[in-house]
């Protein structure tokens, strides 16, 4: 049988104590990082390609209308009537490399939503486990080490009650006095 020295309940308390403590803390820092994980994930995986989807959009009406003033300006029915079409054919080219640039965009914030994704999904797998810690296996230790310490409480009050001697004078015998009995004297 193991033997132990138990010398201080109450820092077997604080302990106790100090595992709910830890696994609170653990509790609420874990929420806030699944918060930010899923914050993180729904950022890159919807708030970004669909602002890109729009900024494509937008890019596709500039060039149809950019292209539409470069059509009306050199379309005058007599050359003379022409307008110089320099400024709209500059605008339809930036109008072009800005529609290629979204597209690009958007095609980088799908394979980055993909990824995302996936780290955030790997992310979440150990956070399970760290929270099963936190609300199972800390408190279950807790309650394991309180119901020790309630044993120990038992066993330091039942260990604070003198024991009986069982040599001691019954009660109900008389008490000899010694001077009374005592030859010597």
């Amino acid at each position: 049988m193991s033997t132990s020295d138990v010398r201080n309940i109450e820092a077997l308390e604080q302990f106790r104590q100090g595992i709910l403590k830890l696994a609170d803390d653990w509790d609420k820092t874990l929420q806030e990082i699944r918060i930010s994980v899923h914050r993180a994930q729904r950022y890159y995986t919807d708030d970004v390609p669909r602002y890109w989807r729009r900024q494509v959009e937008l890019a596709e009406q500039e060039l149809t209308e950019s292209k539409d003033e470069l059509q009306r300006k050199q379309s005058a029915a007599r050359a003379s009537d022409r307008v110089s079409a320099l400024e709209a054919q500059k605008r339809v080219a930036r109008a072009k490399q800005r529609l290629e640039f979204c597209r690009q965009r958007q095609r980088n914030a799908k394979s980055l939503s993909i990824e995302i994704s996936h780290q955030c999904d790997e992310m979440l797998g150990p956070l399970a486990d760290m929270t099963d810690h936190s609300e199972n296996q800390l408190p279950a230790a807790a309650a394991k080490l309180q119901t020790m310490l309630e044993a120990l409480h038992r066993y330091s009050d039942a260990s604070a009650i003198p024991r009986l001697d069982t040599t001691a004078p019954e009660p109900d015998a008389p008490a000899s006095k010694p001077n009374d009995q005592d030859p010597t004297t």
